[in-house]
């Protein structure tokens, strides 16, 4: 369980140090619309799960439901987000978004109903370690399906 938990505290602690190293500046470079409102709703749902890792490691349950609430109610918004055509060479949104819809919608449905299940766990006093590897497991799924990695800065 501990080694889950690191390895938990560890992915968010990664997830949250990129998204807030560029975050901004690639946020200046997308253009107004729905590629610069996804980045800012996915800059936002890492740092929720950056809180919810902080407070794994921390052995502090207080702040989970609500990171994985915040999480639950942007992963609604996702698909919304991506509308056919908007790609731009700053976006790291992959075409297979586009084509393989189904899939990509499905995951971010997973991501709502996973975030919505450690918010769950999070209040009942239930196994939220559990909980928060499916949902970062639901994170790494589709970040490896449909966004482009990031480039390493020389």
């Amino acid at each position: 369980m501990r080694r889950r938990v690191v390895g938990l505290v560890v992915f968010a602690g990664v997830v949250g140090v990129i998204g807030v190293v560029h975050a901004h500046e690639a946020a200046k470079e997308l253009p107004p619309g729905p590629m610069r409102d996804r980045h800012e709703l996915m800059e936002g749902i890492g740092k929720n799960a950056k809180i919810i890792g902080d407070a794994l490691k921390a052995k502090n349950s207080a702040p989970i439901a609500g990171a994985a609430e915040e999480i639950q109610a942007s992963a609604a918004k996702i698909a919304a987000l991506f509308p056919p055509g908007s790609t731009d060479p700053h976006s790291r949104a992959k075409p297979e978004i586009w084509t393989n819809w189904a899939k990509f919608e499905a995951g971010t449905k997973d991501l709502g109903t996973t975030a919505g299940a450690l918010a769950a766990a999070a209040k009942s006093g239930g196994d939220v370690g559990k909980a928060a590897d499916t949902m970062y497991g639901t994170c790494k799924s589709c970040h490896d399906d449909f966004r482009v990695p990031e480039k390493k800065k020389k």
